[in-house]
């Protein structure tokens, strides 16, 4: 297995033999990408898009492909919408820096929002406000249950007062505080309780916009376009 880093440029061959691909070949190529090689941090990702790649090709050139340049741009899409970006709601938008070189793209580069677009954003935001009302009234009850919990705490552990880290939770930490934390659970340690939090709260710059937008406020210096 031969070691390689991203900086041996070999990926750059494995896109070119991924354009070539055949399904009689994807087979042997993919093994090739994932037991000659001991890859990176970078390199595997090179692997991974060569693998993906290939596979579309070797697909095209099966009796059943053959496809256009339209079906090319859906296929790009769809692999883009499914990979990272499953949960996105509005929309996406990819721009290609290369047409500043010429001038009639233009209008490729305004800061427009369709129609669509822009009733989706607002559509999302909406459900977004909705759900953050619900989520704060829940962090209200629970904050109100907190704060008399906490009293009764620190009234039974008076040296909560000067010492709350040894009362605290742990959320995250070192392997020794972990160790720690986990022998005083199974003595049966008597953890003070954990204050409730709310990500979003209505005073909140994240909510306040979300709320410009429902009120019909494009941000970013966008305007809408009609379609």
């Amino acid at each position: 297995m031969e070691h390689i880093t991203e900086e041996m440029k070999i990926h750059d061959q494995w896109y070119k033999e991924a354009r070539d691909m055949t399904p009689d070949k994807l087979p042997d190529f993919i093994s090739h990408l994932l037991n000659d090689y001991n890859h990176d941090y970078g390199t595997i990702c090179h692997a991974l898009t060569a693998g993906a790649i290939a596979t579309v090709w070797a697909m095209d050139h099966s009796p059943q492909g053959g496809i256009t340049g339209f079906q090319a741009g859906a296929i790009m899409w769809e692999f883009i919408r499914h990979w990272n970006y499953s949960h996105n709601k509005t929309g996406l938008k990819v721009i290609d820096y290369d047409k500043f070189l010429y001038p009639q793209y233009e209008g490729h580069y305004q800061k427009t929002l369709s129609t669509s677009t822009w009733e989706a954003i607002q559509k999302q935001a909406k459900i977004n406000i909705e759900e953050a009302d619900r989520n704060y009234a829940q962090y209200c009850i629970a904050n109100d249950q907190y704060t008399k919990e906490i009293a009764q705490f620190i009234n039974e552990h008076p040296d909560y007062s000067t010492d709350p880290q040894k009362y605290e939770r742990l959320f995250g930490g070192t392997q020794p505080e972990w160790d720690e934390y986990h022998r005083k659970e199974a003595e049966g340690f008597e953890f003070a309780p954990s204050k409730p939090y709310c990500s979003v709260t209505p005073d909140s710059r994240v909510y306040q916009h979300w709320q410009a937008i429902v009120n019909g406020k494009v941000p970013f210096g966008y305007t809408v376009k009609e379609e």
